[in-house]
């Protein structure tokens, strides 16, 4: 098993990646964290390779237990980190009853990450719906579909609901 890891790289190896990553142009600390924030999401989505929004939203069930999962960042601002879910799915249940939780974004190959803990508020019913409007047609479908986080007797089942919400 352990040698599917990759190896470590060499401190040189590490600082040379690290140099061609920030291009000589480390911005931080600084007296604005969002600005920073801001900042550095524009340099993910330019060299990113993959999803540069992703992050890792961590929330707790009823029992206290961590639950972790990738979502898309969809606004930020000195007001908040926004995403969208649905709110029968397991994190929108476990947000309900525990409205706190942390975000990570990590942008590999820019050798960066972003930490974030705090309260969570939902969008205005209007800001929602038009997220939900602007969504491509299939994804609309797959979320009327969708049973978020219950499982399924069978892909029949699944291919039936998409049917059936494709005719929305």
């Amino acid at each position: 098993m352990t040698a599917d890891i990759p190896p470590t790289p060499t401190r040189d190896e590490y600082q040379a990646a690290l140099s061609a990553a920030e291009d000589g142009a480390f911005r931080g600390p600084s007296d604005d964290p969002f600005a920073l924030f801001s900042a550095w999401l524009a340099d993910a989505r330019a060299r990113e390779p993959n999803d540069p929004n992703a992050m890792a939203l961590a929330t707790v069930d009823a029992a206290g237990l961590p639950d972790v999962r990738m979502v898309l960042l969809k606004g930020a601002d000195a007001a908040g980190f926004v995403f969208y879910t649905n709110l029968d799915s397991a994190k929108g249940v476990q947000i309900a009853v525990n409205p706190r939780a942390a975000l990570c974004f990590h942008w590999k190959s820019l050798r960066r990450q972003v930490r974030v803990r705090g309260p969570l508020a939902p969008v205005d019913a209007a800001e929602a719906d038009s997220y939900f409007a602007s969504r491509a047609r299939d994804s609309q479908i797959g979320a009327w579909a969708s049973a978020q986080s219950r499982a399924l007797p069978d892909r029949f089942a699944l291919e039936a609901a998409i049917a059936r919400e494709a005719l929305r």
